[in-house]
């Protein structure tokens, strides 16, 4: 068994299994092994990269079990690893994200925690969002990140709510549309709005989420307003902002509503106790990014509350995801 100093030794590395996973996706070496085993000389010419650099990154990934050496310096490409081939809906997307500029933004991290502030704005010297519109390429890669880290939970968001009573649902920060699509899907008597920046509308307007029927897309800014509707859908938005800010979303979605209004706010919230849990790395990177927060429900309620609204209920979901379904706290 390792010994504490050990065990720290290999979290403290952590970042670079991280880096090498960017390299080989940039490289596109796991393109190059899909159709079996190759010399690590041979993958090398093919990415016109240093064999014995490749050689090292890869050696330092196959305990982590993406690659196996199955003879000197050759390799195969493991089931796992098989997730980050080009032609496979996957992680590699938010791998390469995560890894670019919120990798920068995160080596601030002690900014972060003095402050409060996100380390984002002082390394790159906007907020990420604002950063983002001024970069399309990165901002492509951001939406396809999500719609890779979205596998499996927009179905199961569409599926655990009864969208029977209302007729019109606004996907506030809806950006790839991969959600309304899947509810749109299922509830064929909805008609639906994707509201985002314009970054995300025109993701969703080229199909990158799914098939929109019976859709209207909208750009605009929900600091400053929505459009009216008698459901609110917002998924993975809310944790993306402090406190003031998320209840101004929220307070938007408010005042728009049509009477009997509901606001349904998908996110994963933060399980008490200190076991393992991926929703706390992606807390802390939400400290340094965005300024944002993951939330108990207990701090979702107090949110709703600031925002003139009252949490009914915690619905469950098949994933980790919950959606907390809030009606106006009055008339």
């Amino acid at each position: 068994m390792p010994s504490a100093s050990q065990q720290i030794m290999r979290l403290g590395f952590g970042f670079a299994v991280s880096q090498a996973l960017r390299v080989i996706i940039e490289l596109g070496v796991p393109d190059l092994l899909a159709v079996g085993e190759r010399s690590v000389d041979e993958l090398a010419a093919a990415t016109q990269s240093d064999a014995d650099a490749l050689y090292r990154v890869m050696r330092l990934l196959a305990p982590e079990g993406i690659f196996r050496e199955v003879a000197p310096r050759h390799f195969e490409l493991t089931e796992i690893g098989a997730v980050l081939r080009s032609d496979q809906p996957g992680p590699r997307d938010f791998v390469s994200m995560i890894n670019s500029e919120a990798y920068l933004a995160f080596e601030q991290l002690l900014y972060s925690v003095r402050t409060g502030k996100p380390a984002f704005d002082k390394v790159f010297g906007s907020p990420r969002f604002d950063w983002l519109s001024e970069h399309p390429e990165q901002a492509a890669l951001f939406q396809r990140a999500m719609v890779a880290l979205s596998q499996g939970s927009n179905e199961a968001v569409a599926e655990a709510c009864d969208f029977r009573p209302f007729t019109r649902i606004i996907d506030v920060g809806g950006g790839h549309g991969q959600l309304l699509s899947a509810i749109l899907a299922r509830n064929p008597h909805l008609s639906g709005v994707l509201f985002d920046l314009p970054s995300g509308v025109a993701a969703a307007h080229e199909g990158a989420g799914g098939d929109l029927p019976r859709t209207e897309f909208i750009a605009g800014d929900f600091f400053e307003s929505v459009p009216s509707g008698d459901v609110y859908v917002i998924k993975k938005v809310v944790h993306d902002w402090d406190d003031g800010r998320a209840a101004a979303i929220l307070r938007n979605c408010r005042k728009a509503m049509l009477p009997n209004g509901k606001v349904l706010v998908a996110e994963t919230l933060v399980p008490p106790g200190d076991e393992p849990n991926q929703i706390k790395g992606i807390d802390v990177v939400m400290l340094a990014v965005t300024g944002g927060l993951e939330r108990t429900e207990a701090q979702y309620a107090s949110l709703f509350d600031a925002a003139g609204l009252r949490l009914e209920r915690v619905i469950q979901t098949r994933g980790p995801i919950s959606i907390l379904e809030a009606s106006p706290a009055y008339g």
